[in-house]
């Protein structure tokens, strides 16, 4: 059941409030929907969603980098297995740590960015296991999902 009434989140020290301008939705989404994280999650209400672009209306004391009307784009759950978080980026606004945010490239629009950071992270992770480096060739099956591709490229 979704409710109108989720009061914005405070920001912390460390944190900025964003307004979110596009959110993605991954396979992490769908399985913590399905209760597979019920184990770790936070009660409800919760707001799920990992992946973000929006624009910065709020910083907190101790942010350095970021500030109000920054366009960003990150993962903002970074933990996701360990313990959801409370508010995730389907939502208006939302508090995210300063750390997990970058700047937007100005390439990219916000559905375009929201679509890419757990998926870049998910194969620049893949390709450092591996150890994979200049000079090393590596095969990648069935290479039409965003982590495939990301990979290939």
């Amino acid at each position: 059941m979704l409710d109108e009434k989720v009061s914005v989140p405070e920001v912390k020290e460390d944190e900025v409030l964003i307004k979110v301008a596009a959110a993605a939705l991954n396979p992490v989404d769908a399985k913590r929907r399905q209760g597979k994280f019920k184990a770790n999650d936070f009660l409800l209400p919760t707001v799920p969603g990992y992946n973000v672009a929006a624009v910065v209306v709020k910083v907190g004391s101790h942010v350095k980098e970021l500030k109000e009307g920054d366009e960003v784009y990150g993962n903002i759950n970074e933990k996701a297995l360990e313990g959801p978080r409370q508010f995730g980026s389907l939502a208006q606004d939302t508090a995210v740590e300063e750390n997990l945010l970058a700047l937007k490239p100005k390439n990219l629009d916000f559905a375009q960015a929201a679509g890419l950071p757990l998926d870049i992270e998910t194969a620049y992770e893949g390709l450092e296991r591996t150890g994979f480096s200049s000079g090393k060739s590596i095969l990648v099956l069935n290479g039409a999902g965003g982590v495939e591709s990301l990979v290939i490229q």
